[in-house]
């Protein structure tokens, strides 16, 4: 006859659901214009670097845009080449000019020049200087065009820029809402990349188990693409809210999101499925035996069949907590007792059995 002892061990109580891995920060990445998408070189759950080119836009506005300015902006420089040139011209015109009125005065002095042909050279001389004068407010002002067109400039090349898609983080694509060809607003999702450097675990209970989970109990996440591994995990979020979910039954089902913060990510990313076990009770140092070893009787009392001296006794026991596998003893055995394993069995009180301890 196969049997147990009663021994002392733990019970732990669990709330167990499926559940999914995601970023604890995530990047919604934005159009900054309206554009065109020409070219896009990730797929949804592609791992990503940082800077890395996501898509290639085009908007045929700014180019011309771009165009346009280019050409002002070279024509706005050539015009202040010619007025600088003009300045320069202007200064060796106004140099000589007045080394001429200062040879004509010496002439004037010395009785060789009229005072008329002294008055032209000083007239010439003003009207070099006014011209100077009106060539510096010329230069000026093609300065400050220049300077305008050049800032136009930079931003429409920041927007061409722009154009060119780039991932802000090393991480994972867990959206791509958009396709090629298609025209985007400013504002626009074009992906969502999610960081690797910190996942958690999003769980949905059922409202009736909810009331079971605190924040801060423990958590195991275990997956197929984890093999053995055991990732450990703490509560740390229950949303105040419930809502309702149609199961895959089709039964509307009242769910509460949770969140598991993992310790370590191993070999999973955002968007893999896991299964969540919440430990939500945990009793040490109890008196247990295998929950196969207890029945229910017609009066609704539990039972074990204790085997003492190689005979079958009936007793009646008190029992706690239980779980899949254990059942808490509070009252009627004692540590070292030797139990049928299998209290199913219809044995009868008195009936003669060798135990087997496995």
């Amino acid at each position: 006859m196969e049997a147990v002892k009663v021994e002392t061990g733990t019970v732990t109580l669990t709330v167990e659901e499926p559940g999914y891995v995601q970023a604890v920060n995530e990047y919604d990445v934005q159009s900054d214009q309206p554009a065109r998408i020409n070219e896009i070189m990730i797929e949804t759950g592609d791992r990503v670097k940082a800077g890395q080119i996501l898509m290639r836009l085009s908007n045929p506005e700014l180019t011309t845009q771009n165009s346009t300015a280019a050409i002002q902006l070279e024509q706005a420089i050539s015009q202040l080449e010619q007025a600088r040139l003009m300045q320069k011209s202007l200064q060796e015109d106004l140099k000589q000019a007045q080394n001429d009125l200062s040879r004509t005065k010496t002439l004037l002095d010395n009785g060789a020049a009229t005072p008329v042909e002294n008055e032209q050279m000083q007239l010439q001389v003003s009207k070099i200087e006014n011209s100077l004068t009106q060539q510096e407010v010329v230069i000026k002002s093609a300065e400050q065009q220049v300077a305008e067109l050049r800032e136009i400039s930079g931003t429409l090349q920041e927007k061409t820029a722009e154009l060119q898609v780039l991932s802000p983080i090393s991480g994972t694509v867990l959206d791509l809402p958009v396709k090629k060809g298609q025209v985007v607003a400013p504002g626009t999702q074009l992906a969502m990349i999610g960081s690797e450097t910190g996942l958690e675990v999003k769980t949905e209970l059922l409202s009736d188990e909810t009331g079971k989970v605190k924040i801060g109990q423990p958590a195991h996440i275990t997956a197929p693409v984890l093999g053995d591994k055991i990732i450990n995990g703490t509560v740390t979020k229950i949303n105040p809210r419930a809502y309702e979910k149609v199961s895959a039954l089709g039964v509307v089902q009242s769910r509460v999101p949770v969140i598991i913060t993992i310790d370590k990510t191993a070999d999973l990313h955002p968007g893999y499925e896991v299964r969540v076990s919440i430990e939500v009770l945990r009793k040490e140092n109890v008196l247990v035996v295998p929950r196969e070893s207890v029945r229910l009787n017609s009066a609704g009392y539990y039972q074990v069949m204790s085997i003492v001296d190689g005979q079958i006794k009936i007793q009646d026991i008190e029992t706690g907590e239980k779980n899949g596998q254990l059942v808490e003893i509070k009252a009627g055995l004692k540590e070292g007792q030797i139990l049928v394993r299998d209290a199913s069995q219809d044995l009868k009180e008195g009936t003669r059995v060798k135990p087997i301890i496995k």
